[in-house]
């Protein structure tokens, strides 16, 4: 019949009171599923978490095991999130069980866990990486600091750059003219992620 203002509710049609038809819900009903997202802490473990998300002792136990089976566990590294899917359960005193859970559990490994017929399943997925070390060159100029940095050095990698430089030449003797030279361990994931290692080479060309 109308529609309301914003201000007003933006309400449409008549409210119409409850009738003897209305009959009250002995309980809410509950969703079919849950998705959720976990964060394995230090120290932590697989059952643990999952147990705290809601999950059975049961499916936390198999998906502590699936996980042995692929990789350590120890490896790996505190903060990873952990997504997982929740399914109906049987009663309300009952956990819920655990339909499937994805992480990202190396640098080139993704692992899922997944329910079929019934019985939870482990799936590897890697991750193709590039390992070719990376190697910034350029001008001092005003700053070694500035200029490594600008050039697409990490800060930590500049710091220790600087460290071995320091060891060999005093850095306020580097001049403006001179060149840095420094190459990297450096890892890309095919998915778009970098990570960083440590400092292989530095030179200055006088």
């Amino acid at each position: 019949y109308m529609i309301m203002p914003l201000a007003y509710g933006s309400d449409t049609g008549r409210r119409m009171a409850a009738t003897d038809a209305v009959v009250p819900l002995k309980a809410s009903p509950e969703r079919p599923q849950i998705e959720m997202t976990a964060t394995l802490g230090r120290g932590d473990s697989f059952a643990r978490v999952l147990k705290r998300a809601g999950v059975g002792g049961d499916d936390a136990a198999r998906v502590e095991e699936l996980v042995g089976f692929a990789m350590d566990s120890d490896a790996i590294q505190p903060g990873t999130r952990i997504d997982m899917v929740l399914g109906r359960r049987t009663s309300r005193t009952q956990p819920r069980p655990l339909e499937s859970l994805a992480f990202r559990a190396r640098f080139d490994l993704n692992l899922a866990v997944e329910r079929i017929d019934g019985a939870l399943t482990l799936k590897r997925d890697p991750i193709k990486v590039d390992d070719t070390p990376l190697r910034v060159r350029g001008t001092v100029g005003g700053s070694l600091y500035r200029a490594a940095r600008a050039a697409g050095a990490p800060a930590e990698a500049v710091q220790t750059f600087l460290k071995v430089i320091d060891q060999q030449m005093r850095v306020g003797a580097i001049r403006a003219s001179d060149e840095f030279d420094l190459i990297l361990d450096y890892r890309r994931a095919e998915t778009g992620e970098v990570e960083v290692g440590d400092l292989r080479y530095a030179g200055i060309t006088r």
